[in-house]
């Protein structure tokens, strides 16, 4: 399928959800540059907006697990809704033994990681939980692989602290980080089993670590830039070219010339 280069151009400057951003963000600038080539280019076949909904429901409203795994069945893209089905299933799973409070989610404002003065990244929990007299933001990933090295974690978990844990109403909080990712069971099966992290169990990187990781991506987007623009001056080129070619070739029109014309 033919890439749309002008509609990746676009997507460079608008980078994903914190997990979703931190993926492409590599031990090195041309393999941050590869994988930020890869996430512009391409068109997920799915997302886990659906899962998300139905949790949240569960956590705001207290919908059963049946309501919650028809959200899954009727919403989002037919190609995902086996996997989100399987997200929420393994999360109602692992609640019977968290039993997060229902109707104690209070409201919030989405945050932003700042990379640049023009390039930020979207930071935001599922729902934020009043616990124990404590705000607790929830925030959940709906990967069925969670690929993440251990710089990556760090990463993540300190722009999750930046860009929202940090604010004054969250400062003493505790916070959940939820992911379900398949792991092979006793039978051989590959199912979803909970990981859960929590605020402290990765250290946070230090300011010159962080500026030494958002170098190396805004590096990295120049370079990816910089191919996505030659390869569209080439497309540009060879459409020209091809119209160029076919302008020449068209048949002359009989009924355009003069009557004198031979």
């Amino acid at each position: 399928m033919a890439i749309n280069l002008a509609r990746a151009l676009v997507k460079l400057d608008r980078p994903p959800s914190g997990p979703n951003w931190v993926r492409f963000v590599r031990d090195s600038t041309p393999r941050t540059t590869g994988a930020i080539l890869s996430f512009v280019k391409g068109i997920p076949p799915f997302n886990y907006q659906s899962g998300g909904t139905a949790i949240r429901d569960r956590l705001m409203l207290g919908i059963v697990r049946d309501s919650a795994v028809a959200v899954t069945a009727r919403s989002g893209s037919p190609a995902g809704r086996q996997q989100n089905k399987e997200l929420v299933e393994a999360f109602f799973d692992y609640d019977k033994e968290r039993r997060y409070p229902i109707g104690t989610c209070v409201g919030f404002e989405q945050q932003w990681f700042r990379i640049s003065r023009e390039v930020l990244v979207p930071v935001s929990p599922l729902v934020v939980l009043r616990e124990s007299g404590k705000f607790v933001p929830v925030f959940l990933c709906g990967w069925s692989d969670l690929a993440l090295d251990a710089a990556q974690r760090r990463l993540l978990m300190t722009i999750y602290e930046d860009a929202f844990l940090s604010l004054t109403d969250f400062q003493g909080s505790p916070a959940e980080f939820l992911f379900f990712p398949k792991a092979e069971n006793d039978k051989g099966k590959k199912v979803r089993e909970p990981e859960i992290w929590h605020r402290g169990d990765y250290s946070l990187l230090s300011s010159d670590e962080l500026r030494e990781q958002v170098d190396r991506y805004l590096s990295a987007r120049e370079e990816a830039r910089a191919i996505l623009l030659a390869a569209k001056a080439e497309e540009d080129r060879r459409e020209a070219e091809e119209k160029r070619r076919s302008t020449d070739t068209e048949p002359d029109d009989l009924f355009s010339k003069k009557p004198d014309d031979k």
